[in-house]
């Protein structure tokens, strides 16, 4: 049947999304995740909005904002605008935080405030009124429906979203074993799923690189593999066989928040790692890696080019990769 994918974008320059954006309907992706990172990038809302005026058909949402940074009621009035500017083609990524929750001190968002988070705000944008807090009602203006994606990597949070999500988007990383990890506990929470939200729609995130030299390809993205592997290894450690949590470990010790693309982070990542989270090498290379991962049952993969020659290896995956694999 082959697999769908989508692009996450970091919203670096608003000019350069947009042109990506459009880049990615015109070759064959369904999907666009558009980063939020407010301390270090542009404003994801506005760059969503942008990317929204230059397409006409692809689906685009946050991915991922959160309910650290933003409240409930506010954030489901923003993505029912964005929804509406778009003629119905929005999606809303949530997460519990991570990098900029992380880097003004704050702490990421409990089990329990996500689940009440997601409730609250899929029951705002359908207009329906929400109990906001003790004997305070409201609604807003918003009569839509949005699916809600969640990014999850741990126990917990994958069988949360499993139950009463509409799409999770999975950074916990190709290979086969921790594919088979994460789908456990996604079919841990579809055994409680409401038959009414229909079939979970399941993404998996990899770091991805194509060059004609594969092993340029291979270490042009030790640097953004940084931040998905500390992002995930917070979460768990799980699924680390034991000969590698040594490793993993120096990662989390030595991660800098507050400079998250830094290169000074190459050096903590391991070829275990770089393995775990990428697909990298030669378009036939490439090609390759998705059909295996594909064998381990995955639909959907989400990429994530590297932030050096990002359009370079955007367009060589888009032609050389993508038409064998969808």
């Amino acid at each position: 049947m082959g697999i769908s994918f989508s692009l996450h974008l970091v919203p670096d320059d608003i000019g350069l999304l947009a042109k990506r954006a459009r880049f990615a309907e015109e070759n064959g992706f369904d999907q666009v995740w558009v980063a939020e990172s407010h301390l270090t990038c542009r404003d994801h809302n506005v760059a969503l909005a942008v990317a929204i005026q230059n397409t006409t058909n692809i689906k685009i949402g946050p991915g991922v904002t959160n309910p650290v940074l933003h409240d409930n009621s506010v954030a489901a009035s923003t993505i029912a605008t964005l929804d509406e500017l778009s003629g119905g083609r929005v999606l809303f990524g949530i997460g519990s935080g991570d990098t900029p929750v992380y880097a003004l001190g704050k702490k990421m968002a409990r089990l329990a405030t996500m689940r009440t988070s997601i409730h609250q705000i899929r029951s705002f944008i359908r207009g329906e009124e929400v109990e906001y807090a003790e004997g305070v009602n409201v609604k807003i203006w918003s009569q839509r429906d949005i699916p809600i994606y969640t990014s999850a990597e741990g126990p917990k949070t994958l069988q949360m979203s499993g139950e009463i999500a509409d799409g999770v988007m999975v950074g916990s990383g190709v290979y086969e074993e921790t594919v088979g990890w994460v789908m456990k506990h996604l079919g841990a929470g579809i055994a409680n799923r409401d038959a009414g939200l229909g079939v979970l729609d399941i993404i998996f995130g990899a770091v991805v690189s194509v060059d004609r030299d594969g092993h340029a390809a291979r270490e042009k993205v030790r640097s953004r593999v940084a931040n998905r592997a500390h992002h995930n290894f917070r979460m768990t450690l799980d699924s680390v066989p034991e000969e590698f949590r040594p490793e993993i470990q120096n990662l989390l010790d030595n991660f800098d928040v507050s400079n998250w693309r830094h290169p000074k982070h190459v050096p903590l990542i391991t070829d275990y790692i770089l393995d775990r989270f990428t697909i990298t090498g030669t378009p036939e290379d490439c090609v390759k890696r998705i059909k295996e991962v594909e064998s381990y049952g995955v639909k959907s993969i989400m990429i994530d080019p590297p932030s050096q020659d990002f359009d370079e290896s955007l367009e060589m995956f888009a032609k050389e990769v993508l038409p064998h694999c969808i």
